[in-house]
């Protein structure tokens, strides 16, 4: 999987060991990277904010996601991408474009104080970054 913001710290805390054990560190042991690596950007979270607006404030308000995401600890971001792209919005589940799902859990992870970085978060990275409890 190519993460190209952090293939160098990846390949860095693989090759120091035991960095990667350190707490809140955004690059786990195996090279993977947590959602405190800075995986989205300002302006994604700010499109997926008013995407949230539209389509997900009706059900889930915002202490909705601390909960979430302490259920999801440790497990890849793409395991909940996958839950929201199946069975979100209620009305509609499905019917948001994969990109739009990508913004919304962007703007999740900076309510969730999670660090804003240089490049957008895409789908095909979201296997590769792991939550980490807020």
């Amino acid at each position: 999987m190519h993460l190209p913001r952090c293939r160098a710290a990846a390949a860095l805390v693989a090759a120091l060991g035991g960095l990667a054990t350190l707490p809140a560190s955004p690059v786990l042991a195996d090279g993977m990277l947590t959602t405190e690596a800075g995986v989205y950007t300002k302006a994604q979270a700010q499109t997926g904010e008013g995407l949230f607006e539209q389509h997900c404030l009706l059900c889930h308000d915002n202490k909705y996601f601390r909960p979430v995401l302490k259920r999801y600890d440790g497990q890849p971001v793409g395991v909940l991408f996958d839950v929201m792209a199946t069975s979100m919005p209620e009305s509609n589940p499905g019917g948001l474009l994969d990109a739009e799902y990508v913004d919304i859990l962007a703007y999740i992870f900076s309510r969730s104080r999670y660090p804003a970085g240089d490049e957008p978060l895409t789908v095909g990275e979201l296997p590769a970054i792991t939550i980490e409890d807020p």
